[in-house]
């Protein structure tokens, strides 16, 4: 059999392999993979036999961009790059003679990600109804509408029972205050071993199922889309970040302005926050529900949370007690800074999540 070059090394060869049940040739250098007539088009009908496009695609392509210094594997002439569907970002190299395609390192999953961009915006532009209206006016909850997160959400999962089963000895004891001032987070403790000690297990103690309930919920409806989007090994970190940043900014405040130094600082709602603006930050698009006394609305992440950040401020200048309104700005903060930095790294490995961010 001949061997073929890299359209992308030039003086590498293609190794084959089979992918989806087809056979493919790939390059092991570059990641790049080419496809024979037809061959694309039954990898991608495999990924959703559902999807509807007429012809093949490589002579189904959307508005041609340049040409290109790459060379077809088998006919030896010059590619021809085009758009793989009109408007979109996402650009593949053809050739006119045997209608092969060949696919840079990452198109593929870029290529896929088109079969998923229908489901994507129908989830989001969901209509709200009876039932959403329902459990916002009686919980005061919000309603979520994002893309579907690609894995099962392992980490958010264990962070949940997690938080429930260490409520378990709050409320079942006749002196919760003592667990509390065991594993609360004390200000005026500060540089001690038990202050950074405490530092990570307030974290995961509530002042009640309510308190729970409420955290638990957020942690719920966002952190699977922000554990799919930041993976299983950057995620737990990521939390953990943010929960100690709030809690070192509830410190610094109490001991500064706050005056409660002495008042152990319990909750994940640091952390918390922190999803909440990598959630604002990664997902753009998304929707949640937001009710203004019996009106219930869709709002995106940028405003429903910037709603939210107005009325932590508020509260904090009007020195409201009983929460830490300091811890939740700081693990806010520090969600944004964090998915900041990451961010390009997770729309290289998220296409769908780059398309409709681009969109």
């Amino acid at each position: 059999m001949t061997s073929l070059d890299c359209p992308h090394c030039r003086h590498h060869t293609l190794e084959p392999l089979r992918h989806e049940n087809v056979r493919i040739d790939a390059c092991v250098h570059c990641g790049g993979v080419w496809f024979d007539p037809n061959e694309l088009d039954i990898v991608l009908r495999r990924y959703d036999p559902n999807y509807r496009r007429e012809g093949s695609i490589a002579k189904t392509l959307g508005q041609r961009v340049s040409g290109t210094p790459k060379k077809c594997p088998r006919c030896k002439v010059s590619l021809a790059t085009y758009e793989f569907e009109q408007g979109s970002d996402l650009k593949i190299d053809v050739c006119h003679s045997c209608h092969g395609v060949w696919l840079d390192k990452g198109e593929l999953d870029h290529a896929k990600i088109f079969y998923e961009i229908p489901e994507a915006a129908e989830r989001i532009q969901q209509e709200t109804t009876v039932g959403h209206w329902l459990f916002q006016f009686f919980l005061n909850l919000p309603v979520e509408f994002n893309i579907k997160a690609r894995r099962f959400p392992i980490i958010t999962v264990i962070l949940l029972v997690l938080n429930a089963l260490l409520i378990l000895p709050v409320v079942t004891t006749h002196s919760p205050g003592n667990i509390w001032h065991l594993w609360g987070l004390i200000p005026q403790e500060i540089g001690s071993l038990n202050w950074f000690v405490t530092l990570l297990t307030h974290q995961f103690l509530h002042g009640g199922w309510l308190h729970l309930i409420g955290n638990m919920y957020f942690l719920y409806i966002l952190g699977d889309n922000v554990e799919d989007a930041m993976g299983r090994i950057m995620f737990p970190l990521f939390y953990l970040f943010c929960g100690l940043v709030a809690g070192v900014t509830h410190v610094l405040y109490e001991l500064t302005i706050g005056g409660s130094a002495n008042i152990p600082l319990v909750g994940a709602s640091g952390a918390i926050s922190g999803v909440m603006a990598a959630y604002v930050y990664i997902f753009r698009k998304a929707k949640l529900t937001f009710m203004l006394i019996i009106f219930q609305y869709k709002f995106s992440p940028i405003l429903y949370f910037g709603i939210w950040i107005a009325t932590n401020v508020l509260f904090m200048i009007l020195g409201a007690q009983g929460v830490s309104w300091a811890a939740h700005l700081g693990g806010f903060a520090a969600g944004l800074v964090f998915s900041y930095f990451v961010y390009e790294k997770i729309l290289e490995a998220n296409p769908l999540i780059r398309h409709m961010n681009s969109a």
